[in-house]
């Protein structure tokens, strides 16, 4: 089984031109699940339906903070089967910190979550919560495989993620090599914020075994003499498959 993860920076910077980057890459990653974060909504459009149009996927739509006359930003998975159940749960966040959500869908065997927890340096207090949150869902899906395609907003190193990875497998540890910066200088959209290059994209599991983990999404095109990125951030694509269980 294979997932990925992306982050589609919503409307930022040329989605015109990066939407056929998106898709392309999907069209040669073929992955079964897709956890897409910052996905926006308006009306009957919806970026998740544009970029699974010709390929195939059900589309699962999480909306997580309104944008005024603009639209919703949210969540969404696209899967080959179709979700068979889910649900969409606010994650923990004070007044005044922009809402986050987590989907929570239940695809043949697999509980799968997808999520994008809060987003500044100074607010880790607030993702410990969230992850605490994430935790107790995967907890409580005893018996089914748990696959969670999140963009994160901390690196492995934080106090946040080390608790949470104490609890799922992170799948890029098992089976990724080097780094794996997901948000970093490298990729030119992101360079604008001058941050230090960081993983905060993650495939974590419980139930399954990572057997590959690469960056995705990671080649960009010149148009108008200018490179363009899928996104601001680099995907992370895993391939799963289910551990032995005790008997």
């Amino acid at each position: 089984m294979r997932a990925v993860t992306l982050n589609i920076w919503g409307r930022g910077s040329a989605w015109r031109r990066r939407l056929p980057l998106v898709r392309a890459e999907l069209a040669r990653l073929a992955p079964d699940v897709v956890g897409l974060q910052e996905v926006w909504r308006k009306g009957a459009r919806c970026q998740a339906e544009q970029i699974a149009d010709t390929l195939g996927y059900h589309v699962t739509y999480a909306r997580a903070a309104a944008r005024h006359l603009r639209g919703v930003q949210g969540n969404a998975l696209l899967s080959r089967e179709p979700v068979t159940r889910y649900e969409v749960l606010p994650l923990p966040t004070p007044p005044g910190v922009e809402p986050r959500s987590v989907l929570c869908a239940e695809v043949g065997s697999m509980t799968v979550l997808v999520t994008h927890l809060t987003w500044e340096w100074e607010h880790a207090s607030i993702r410990r919560e969230q992850v605490r949150f994430l935790a107790e869902l995967a907890a409580a899906s005893e018996g089914r495989d748990v696959v969670v395609l999140a963009d994160l907003n901390a690196a492995p190193d934080t106090e946040e993620i080390r608790w949470l990875t104490g609890r799922l497998t992170d799948a890029w540890a098992c089976a990724g090599d080097g780094p794996g910066h997901t948000f970093t200088p490298a990729n030119g959209f992101a360079r604008r914020a001058r941050e230090p290059a960081r993983r905060i994209d993650f495939v974590l599991t419980d139930g399954l075994r990572a057997t590959r983990a690469e960056l995705a999404f990671t080649t960009p095109v010149r148009a108008a003499r200018r490179p363009v990125w899928p996104s601001d951030h680099f995907g992370v694509v895993c391939d799963l498959t289910p551990k032995a269980r005790p008997s």
